[in-house]
């Protein structure tokens, strides 16, 4: 810690105090804390700055070399600001950042904020278009078809749940994308004109937030260690798909969000058949690498509150009308 701040320090410090406040999110890390810095500069006048700093290991180091390489040249409108990388061994890495003061709890009951967002992200993807080098190395393809088969297995095992029996109803759907999901994936990532190319990879209402800045609002993404070479319209579908199940609006707004983010990426705002094919493959490559699972474990766990399995179990519903979707698409 010593080190980071001396690094990050702008002027020389005295009397200095630390305070480093543990936050929730960054799933992956091993640990995300807000740090509080206090001291006194050179006059004497008291000053503070703050920085988040993770600390990550294995696979999810990587999204350090992700701020280096792609996010501080392709993302700076709409990340957090790299502020500096300490290498702590052969996997681990401290990763420090700027500190977003947001605007509000939840700012997505506004739909034009929504608009702002996926221009941005349409701005980053047509970006990043050509820098697939810059993207650390994942094979994600063979692990969402891991997570696939268990989600598979877990719906599966709602047959012999009184409570989540009627999820298993959607067992057909899902056996027929899980079975045909290599073909998708790359049919998916040859769509024109989306392609492949660099995405945030893991958009939701959790990962993003809004801070005022030159006198407006502007949506920054967090989290970007699932970082990866992708169809964009992956993280459009996490994104509407996401808000959607928190705010109606966002469901009977559908169709015309999709269309911004396609006027923005440059396309005509139709939605065509092959885009609307695409945008539902997209969004079911999204349940299968894990939201599904997820809502399905916690969903099926007594030790959860009843509360947290019913909205886990709608969750999950919610879910599998997406591989409906696209297993209605497919083929």
């Amino acid at each position: 810690m010593a080190t980071l701040i001396g690094r990050l320090a702008i002027e020389p410090m005295e009397d200095v105090s630390v305070e480093s406040k543990a936050l929730a999110g960054g799933s992956e890390a091993c640990a995300v804390a807000m740090v509080t810095v206090r001291y006194r500069n050179r006059a004497g006048r008291p000053q503070v700055f703050r920085f988040v700093m993770k600390h990550l290991t294995g696979r999810p180091a990587r999204e350090a070399e992700v701020y280096e390489r792609l996010v501080s040249v392709h993302a700076v409108d709409v990340a957090p600001r790299l502020l500096a990388v300490e290498r702590t061994g052969t996997d681990g890495v401290f990763l420090c950042l700027e500190a977003i003061r947001r605007t509000g709890a939840w700012p997505w009951r506004e739909i034009r904020m929504g608009t702002v967002l996926l221009g941005r992200l349409a701005e980053f993807h047509r970006a990043a278009e050509d820098e697939a080098p810059l993207v650390p190395d994942w094979d994600y393809e063979a692990e969402l078809q891991l997570m696939a088969e268990h989600s598979r297995a877990a719906l599966e095992r709602c047959r012999g749940n009184d409570d989540l029996s009627d999820l298993a109803r959607d067992l057909p759907s899902l056996n027929r994308i899980v079975a045909a999901l290599p073909k998708l994936r790359v049919q998916l990532l040859s769509e024109h004109p989306f392609g492949r190319r660099p995405i945030h990879g893991d958009v939701h209402s959790g990962n993003v937030l809004v801070r005022r800045r030159g006198g407006g609002d502007s949506p920054i993404l967090l989290d970007w260690g699932r970082t990866r070479l992708a169809s964009p319209l992956e993280d459009v579908s996490s994104l509407l798909q996401s808000l959607g199940y928190w705010e109606p609006e966002w469901r009977r707004r559908h169709d015309t969000l999709l269309a911004a983010y396609l006027s923005a990426f440059g396309m005509d705002r139709t939605l065509t058949t092959s885009v609307r094919a695409a945008y539902w493959m997209a969004g079911a490559s999204n349940v299968l690498a894990g939201a599904l699972l997820y809502h399905l474990g916690i969903a099926a766990d007594h030790r959860q509150s009843p509360s947290r399995r019913r909205a886990a179990g709608i969750a999950a519903r919610d879910a599998l009308r997406v591989i409906r979707r696209a297993s209605a698409w497919w083929g």
